[in-house]
């Protein structure tokens, strides 16, 4: 199995992308791309495969042709967005990005499960999870027929979501983080999904 990894030169990005070939043992070749790689980006585009989209500084409106690509393929390949990645799915589902009431910069969020479906499986209800965001999804447009609230943090900010129907996912947290608890069970979660 191929995925694209839309890296946003972030300084995470290599962490992730250990954890996803752990998680995936052995079955999935990992095509990394950095955000700003036109001609890559628009192979994905005519070519889709799965997607990953990274962590990164900034807002999503800084990364335009992430959201193009993400536009155009959002109907036709699995997708997995964690921080930053999670906020620009937010934000083509019609969400509004918004401070967070406060910095989570490398501090633990405890995460409670709102909802079950399959990228929630095997995950216990409550679990512990590294943060390193100033921004959030706001939960109060997000959660619509077609989009998910799967997960919060302690003080009720929108921490995992999903599509309802197509096996998109985001999260707010960073799963690959060693402190970040149940991380590969997420990542095994999408792999298992690429093939279903």
């Amino acid at each position: 199995m191929d995925i694209a990894f839309i890296d946003h030169y972030d300084s995470f990005s290599f962490n992730v992308l250990d954890w996803l070939k752990r998680a995936g043992e052995g079955r999935i070749s990992i095509n990394r791309i950095v955000a700003g790689d036109e001609a890559s980006l628009a192979r994905v585009k005519y070519s889709p495969i799965p997607i990953v989209i990274s962590p990164g500084p900034g807002r999503p409106s800084d990364y335009p042709r992430t959201l193009e690509l993400l536009k155009n393929l959002i109907d036709k390949v699995p997708i997995l967005g964690i921080c930053l990645g999670h906020q620009m799915l937010g934000e083509l589902a019609g969400g509004r990005i918004i401070k967070a009431s406060n910095p989570w910069h490398g501090t633990t969020s405890s995460i409670r499960v709102t909802a079950n479906n399959w990228f929630t499986e095997n995950l216990p209800q409550q679990f512990n999870a590294i943060a390193y965001n100033s921004l959030v999804i706001d939960p109060q447009q997000i959660c619509s027929k077609e989009w998910l609230a799967l997960g919060s943090n302690q003080i009720g900010e929108l921490m995992m979501m999903s599509h309802a129907t197509k096996p998109i996912a985001s999260v707010q947290f960073h799963p690959e983080s060693f402190g970040s608890e149940c991380g590969l069970t997420l990542a095994k979660n999408f792999i298992k999904r690429l093939s279903s």
